[in-house]
């Protein structure tokens, strides 16, 4: 199962946790979490222009109302521009389109 979510802001690496912090369109937090020696993920998205979509192979774990990508995660960002993206989240079809998008 996989997970799609809309990044709309991205923090430094916090180094004390070992991950990337994020805010999702819907206000949730998010933890891009990485292991010693390997933060390829968190390097990826700490370079990305918000907003943008954030596709993973296994579901985000919810944490309250937090999410946390584990380091093993494989992600990947759909070829959708900062413009298109904020046009979505602008007409209010965001989780229509998330929803649509992974076949819910």
């Amino acid at each position: 199962m996989q997970s799609l979510l809309i990044v709309t802001e991205l923090y430094d690496f916090d180094t004390t946790t070992g991950c990337l912090r994020a805010r999702c369109h819907d206000g949730r937090s998010l933890q891009v979490m990485a292991e010693p020696g390997q933060r390829i993920n968190c390097d990826l998205l700490a370079q990305l222009q918000c907003p943008f979509f954030l596709l993973s192979d296994q579901p985000a774990q919810e944490l309250g109302d937090m999410l946390m990508l584990s380091p093993r995660t494989l992600i990947s960002v759909p070829p959708f521009s900062t413009a298109e993206v904020a046009a979505m989240l602008d007409s209010g079809q965001a989780e229509l389109i998330l929803q649509q998008a992974l076949g819910r």
